[in-house]
């Protein structure tokens, strides 16, 4: 039986090759009622792949689509402004928040909140410029601080300025030891440093002194000007000169990126103390 079936196929699949490819007469018109037969069912497909070409490629003008394109761009632009300022926000409330926590933990009657105006390129490590002033009751020689430590001491003042003299100048020198030593020394930055991160010096310390990296250097009260106990930053290198001992000393407070301080009033009650976290 089934050697049957595929004579049978075969003899009809020879006739409908037959049929469709042959140019006779006879055929021709074989071919014609076969084509009658399947119209309908060809003429169907087309439609329907006409219909799904058109839902697929619509007609859009290609200036509309241009408009179109430019507009989203902008709103692209606009979005990314709006998330940049609420960054910057954020960023800001965050800032007021730590100053604001640390001007109530901070041992001083008087503490007066300033912001940098201006800082000049040529003297990026030497001195900046605050907007208050005599009329917010800061005097010259009064200590700036953050959090972090010490920043330097006014200078020059103004009714509503004043010019901060950073501790990477050499003309901020603070009476300065060895936390967990008896080494005293005088510290002092480097006029003309022009590095991104400039050391500090402290010299006048005791030759073969017990002093390693790592350790903190703070404040000694002496002198007046600033208060004792504020972190001023921490050893990187203890050298043996011919006199006397000296450190290289990696500043507590990041001067690159200042933009709020601290002005100690002329009421200290107390030593202030600023510890690494």
């Amino acid at each position: 039986m089934k050697t049957l079936n595929l004579i049978a196929l075969s003899v009809f699949m020879a006739a409908t090759i037959a049929v469709l490819t042959l140019d006779t007469p006879t055929t021709r018109a074989v071919q014609a009622k076969v084509l009658a037969v399947f119209a309908p069912f060809i003429h169907a497909s087309g439609t329907v792949q006409d219909t799904t070409s058109q839902a697929a490629a619509p007609d859009i003008d290609p200036k509309e689509l241009l408009r179109y394109n430019e507009q989203l761009k902008l709103e692209v632009a606009k979005l990314k402004i709006l998330s940049q300022r609420h960054d910057e926000l954020l960023e800001e409330n965050n800032r007021l928040r730590e100053m604001a926590g640390y001007k109530m933990r901070a041992p001083f009657k008087q503490l007066i909140a300033a912001h940098v105006i201006k800082r000049s390129a040529a003297m990026w490590w030497n001195t900046l410029i605050i907007d208050k002033g005599s009329e917010d009751g800061i005097e010259p020689d009064r200590a700036v601080l953050t959090d972090a430590g010490l920043v330097g001491k006014t200078g020059r003042v103004t009714a509503n300025m004043a010019e901060v003299v950073l501790l990477t100048d050499e003309l901020c020198r603070v009476a300065a030891m060895v936390e967990g030593t008896r080494e005293k020394g005088i510290l002092s930055g480097e006029r003309g440093a022009f590095t991104s991160t400039p050391d500090l010096r402290l010299r006048f310390l005791s030759r073969n002194g017990e002093i390693a990296p790592g350790m903190n250097v703070l404040s000694s009260g002496d002198g007046g000007v600033f208060p004792a106990k504020l972190l001023l930053g921490r050893v990187k290198v203890f050298e043996n000169k011919d006199i006397a001992g000296e450190a290289v000393v990696e500043p507590a407070v990041d001067f690159s990126k200042l933009e709020d301080v601290f002005v100690v009033g002329t009421d200290v009650v107390r030593a202030i103390e600023i510890r690494a976290p």
